[in-house]
């Protein structure tokens, strides 16, 4: 997909909605942007706190937190 935009007075530019819609750019979204010895390249970055309840923490069967760090500290040493 190519599309044309122009870039304002203050050097803003804007995305066409379907080019932002095809890689899931939404508003208030942040982008990184890469330079290249000849190009830009946008690319939306993902929030860390997009990934709240992405993931389900592993249960230990009962072990507290204060136990699983005890182990640690046994278990592993620092380099």
């Amino acid at each position: 997909m190519i599309k044309t935009t122009t870039v304002t007075q203050k050097g803003q530019i804007t995305l066409p909605k379907a080019m932002r819609e095809k890689v899931g750019i939404d508003i208030y979204d942040t982008v990184r942007v890469l330079v290249g010895k000849k190009y830009l390249r946008i690319e939306p970055v993902q929030d860390i706190l997009d990934l709240a309840g992405k993931y389900v923490p592993v249960k230990n069967k009962g072990m507290s937190a204060l136990k699983a760090r005890e182990m640690m500290e046994k278990h592993y040493t620092r380099i």
